[in-house]
């Protein structure tokens, strides 16, 4: 809860007007503080969502095995080889972030923050960074093309080439 409350702390300083929310507990229970602090609820966008796996019984080998090595060091990833329930979810995130008629919170997930922050970039890679919990990415949207302005923390430390 402490990093939802620095995160609120940090989100209160710049423009957001409404605080937008993946269905999931843990994205609500973060997003919390700041709407609070906003004086309305955080509105649910199921497309900012977790990404969607089969019922398999290693969700984190899953995803190791999806994103082939991208959660290694400078391993590139494209999303072309993620398959395309994967490429749907991307572009679903990617829709619901571009489509916001005004500057928003998005609580979100590790890999759809880097569907963002790929987009925002023209990058095909899959992940490009590894943030940190309740850090905070900005982006922009210029003509329903999303741009990355800053990144949030990393908690590899690594840095984006």
């Amino acid at each position: 809860m402490k990093q939802a409350e620095a995160a609120a702390d940090v989100l209160a300083d710049l423009p957001a007007l409404q605080a937008i929310t993946s269905p999931l507990k843990r994205c609500q229970e973060t997003a919390a503080p700041f709407a609070a602090r906003l004086g309305a609820a955080a509105r649910i966008e199921p497309r900012v969502t977790e990404v969607p796996s089969p019922a398999v019984a290693d969700r984190q080998a899953w995803l190791r095995a999806t994103f082939r090595g991208a959660f290694d060091a400078g391993a590139p990833n494209g999303w072309t080889a993620c398959g395309e329930e994967v490429l749907r979810w991307r572009d679903g995130v990617i829709a619901a972030l571009s489509a916001l008629e005004e500057d928003s919170a998005v609580f979100t997930h590790f890999v759809a923050i880097n569907a963002a922050v790929s987009a925002g970039l023209r990058r095909d890679q899959a992940i490009i960074f590894k943030p940190a919990h309740a850090s905070i990415t900005e982006l922009a949207c210029d003509d329903g093309v999303l741009r990355l302005v800053a990144l949030g923390a990393d908690v590899s430390g690594g840095k984006v080439a």
